[in-house]
């Protein structure tokens, strides 16, 4: 049964995968034997998370590459970079998203929209577009969007983030009927509560949005981020051979 899972030999790139979610399934990758590309905005945050992991998983091999989601040139030269290095693409997983701040739909800028989606949404299509017909190329591959509860139901002050998400998980399976004769799976994760980056900065505003997030789960608790890999890695294998244009709620019963 091992075997199902078993990622040695491929490639996996996880975008925003320096720290929270995406540090958790590009750890999860590594320790089922793939070669794992982080990437973040700055060079030196992706070299120090590559360096922590490598030394936590014994040497296996993750690196990390700078690539800002929301600029467009960039990302095509992060696909050129890992396929000059490590020929292939088995694995992707749109993890990177932004929401920096509450803000309502009456204060929503120009500025604050175009930053949102062009890292939320624009970069996740860009990403993929170019990496999916490589995929295919080489035999299939897996493509996994990250988007969250939210898209489900909006709230009050999160409604760009969340809708920037309900535009990516209705793509995923655009994208997985455009793709599937290519042998490529799109699905889509859409987390709850996790203790991540954007759960610890919400606390800055509001102190108490963990405990009133962990009560609308079943669990009546908020996740670990390592509580990811379990259905991040089921995606990305063989075990999912089956499985695509499918959504995935990982939210305690959220």
């Amino acid at each position: 049964m091992s075997s199902l899972f078993d990622l040695t030999g491929r490639v996996a790139v996880v975008t925003g995968g320096t720290k929270g979610i995406g540090r958790s399934i590009a750890t999860g990758y590594a320790m089922a034997g793939a070669d794992v590309v982080i990437t973040g905005r700055r060079q030196p945050g992706c070299d120090e998370a590559a360096a922590e992991l490598n030394a936590e998983l014994a040497g296996q091999s993750v690196r990390g590459i700078a690539c800002h989601m929301g600029e467009w040139d960039q990302i095509g030269a992060l696909v050129d970079r890992v396929y000059d290095e490590l020929g292939r693409i088995d694995v992707l997983v749109n993890n990177a998203g932004i929401n920096p701040a509450l803000v309502t739909v009456a204060e929503c800028t120009e500025a604050y929209f175009d930053k949102l989606y062009a890292v939320n949404l624009k970069g996740p299509i860009r990403l993929a577009g170019l990496v999916a017909p490589r995929m295919g190329e080489a035999g299939g591959g897996s493509i996994i969007n990250v988007t969250t509860m939210g898209v489900y139901r909006g709230g009050a002050g999160v409604g760009v983030y969340t809708s920037s998400k309900a535009a990516l998980h209705n793509l995923t399976r655009v994208m997985a009927d455009e793709w599937a004769g290519l042998g490529v799976r799109v699905n889509s994760m859409a987390p709850g509560p996790f203790m991540s980056e954007m759960m610890r900065g919400s606390m800055r505003v509001d102190p108490e949005f963990p405990e009133r997030a962990g009560r609308a789960t079943m669990m009546n608790r908020v996740a670990d981020c390592d509580e990811i890999i379990g259905l991040a890695l089921f995606l990305a294998s063989d075990a999912a051979s089956f499985v695509t244009g499918h959504d995935y709620k990982i939210a305690g019963g959220m």
